[in-house]
């Protein structure tokens, strides 16, 4: 977590967290502050300014946090860049679909929440998973729910 204060902290029901299924390398964060440096060096030796807007929008990019949590209130999202902040927050009644898809990780399962014509995907515990449904369904009645199959392509309904 951060150090800053996260929406949810201060909740007393369960609060779920998605699992990071492929961490970034650190080859890829240096490669991502060497290409920074080449960035700012190319906005100071050539007419191309614009260079150093890249290079700082990018080092933003490296120096930002995402934190995700499912809670009783719904999918929460919350973005830490050095400037600012933002915060996505589905609450359990805007959430249209629910999708749970068996990706051949082992001991994951990657949900899929659908709001409209937005989708995001995040990975959880198979306990965590089937414990989301569950809440769901309390707080949405009307939420679809389905199990996707990865290779085979087939949507079982429950």
């Amino acid at each position: 977590m951060s150090g800053q204060h996260l929406p949810w902290e201060s909740l007393e029901t369960p609060i779920y967290y998605p699992k990071e299924l492929k961490p970034r390398k650190k080859w890829v964060y240096t490669g991502g502050w060497i290409l920074s440096a080449a960035l700012i060096l190319g906005g100071i030796i050539t007419p191309y300014r614009i260079l150093l807007l890249f290079a700082v929008l990018y080092i933003l990019t490296l120096l930002m946090r995402k934190d995700v949590a499912v809670t009783e209130r719904g999918l929460e999202i919350y973005y830490q860049m050095k400037i600012t902040t933002h915060y996505d927050f589905w609450q359990w009644k805007e959430i249209d679909s629910l999708l749970l898809e068996d990706r051949n990780q082992p001991g994951l399962l990657a949900m899929h929440f659908i709001k409209g014509n937005k989708s995001k995907r995040f990975f959880f515990t198979k306990g965590d998973a089937k414990q989301i449904q569950v809440l769901a369904r309390k707080k949405n009645s009307r939420i679809r729910m389905a199990d996707v199959k990865s290779k085979a392509g087939n949507i079982k309904k429950k």
